[in-house]
């Protein structure tokens, strides 16, 4: 059995009662035996837990860290992997990254007050700019302003005009030499006129800029207030919620990649799930394991049981938790012990066509020379029928 932790458990001898019936052969125990007061059984002696262990990444042995017949504690390092240089930069950067993030996340939580008092100065100083803007624009565009655009726009007419009249003359003279006064006098007034009306143009671009750059500074501050007057009202309450929705994502982010990061690292360490002793090691040092390959078979032999597969859907019946029962192994005869029934499996298995039952006895006190896997006659007292 494999549970969530990657641990492979299985109480030896293995027990077919904790999932579907099994077909279990007819020679492997004796038949119980029983009288109108007695029911006897065969069981074997199991440690109180059992399992064996694998590394669920699989791996190249770096170290082996205990021996067969060590007692471990839970948590203790019992194998641990090599090639571990990936894992551990991708720790130290999720490690970075959640610092980074806590600390941004902080920062708006604490500084939220700060930013609000600033975006609020903020404010006040473009709505300063704003009434800036709007006087320079008042200013600027008044009747006075639209008769300086009018007479340069006049001031365009009469050059163009002038112009046209300096073009048309130096048309009639222009076939005539070079050097001819005539000649010579309309191309100075015609460039002069072009001069006249490029200005006059130039004029009129500067007064049409000028008005058209205070309305567009006016545009801009009101666009700033209005910015700044949303950012405020978003920041009265607290840090701003998009910016704490965004940093608290990073952080959770962050987080789960340190889980993920320090998690894989820690695969590639095989931990004792519980305290006990190494029963056996079945790697060594510089081999590759697989995963799901099992490579050390731990116990807890500090407790131990007793358990019986044979008992019938006849015989279980006879029996109930808390009751009495008579121990004594085939390995010591002259030993007696006594125990109590501590579990009935609700599960059951069938053998040579029979319905059979797995029952727990724990023991009143135990024998130092009692081993995992002795069998054991177990002698339930009942009631007669």
């Amino acid at each position: 059995l494999t549970d969530v932790t990657g641990v492979q458990t299985c109480a030896l001898p293995i027990s077919l009662f904790e999932g579907e019936k099994e077909e279990l052969p007819a020679t492997i125990q004796e038949p119980v035996t029983t009288a109108d007061s007695l029911v006897i059984a065969e069981g074997n002696i199991v440690p109180r837990e059992d399992t064996r262990l694998f590394i669920s990444t699989g791996g190249l042995v770096s170290e082996v860290l205990v021996e067969e017949g060590q007692k471990v504690s839970k948590g203790d390092v019992l194998i641990r992997l090599g090639e571990r240089e990936s894992y551990e930069a991708a720790l130290s950067a999720a490690k970075l990254e959640m610092v980074n993030a806590q600390k941004q996340f902080d920062d708006l939580q604490e500084k939220a007050a700060l930013a609000y008092n600033q975006t609020l100065a903020n404010l006040r100083a473009a709505e300063q700019a704003l009434t800036l803007a709007e006087q320079e624009l008042a200013d600027l565009d008044t009747d006075e302003f639209q008769d300086d655009i009018d007479d340069a726009k006049n001031d365009i007419t009469d050059a163009e005009e002038d112009l046209e009249d300096a073009q048309e003359e130096f048309d009639k003279n222009k076939d005539l030499d070079e050097d001819n006064t005539r000649r010579k006098n309309a191309e100075d007034d015609l460039e002069s006129a072009q001069d006249d009306y490029d200005q006059a143009v130039r004029d009129l671009d500067l007064l049409l800029n000028e008005l058209d750059q205070a309305h567009a500074t006016l545009s801009l501050a009101q666009a700033r207030v209005d910015d700044l007057s949303r950012e405020a009202e978003a920041r009265k309450d607290g840090p701003d919620p998009d910016e704490l929705a965004l940093a608290g994502a990073r952080l959770d982010n962050a987080k789960t990649q340190l889980s993920s990061a320090q998690a894989a690292l820690e695969r590639l360490d095989l931990t004792a799930p519980f305290d006990g002793v190494v029963v056996e090691v079945k790697t060594f040092t510089g081999e590759r394991v697989l995963p799901n390959q099992a490579v050390i078979v731990l116990a807890d032999l500090d407790t131990l049981y007793v358990e019986t597969n044979d008992l019938t859907e006849n015989e279980v019946v006879k029996i109930a938790e808390g009751q009495s029962v008579i121990l004594t192994p085939d390995a010591l005869p002259d030993l007696e012990l006594t125990g109590r029934v501590e579990n009935i499996s609700q599960a059951y298995g069938e053998r040579a066509g029979d319905i059979v039952y797995r029952v727990r006895i724990s023991l009143d006190e135990s024998d130092a020379r009692l081993r995992w896997g002795m069998t054991v006659e177990a002698r339930f007292e009942t009631s007669a029928p």
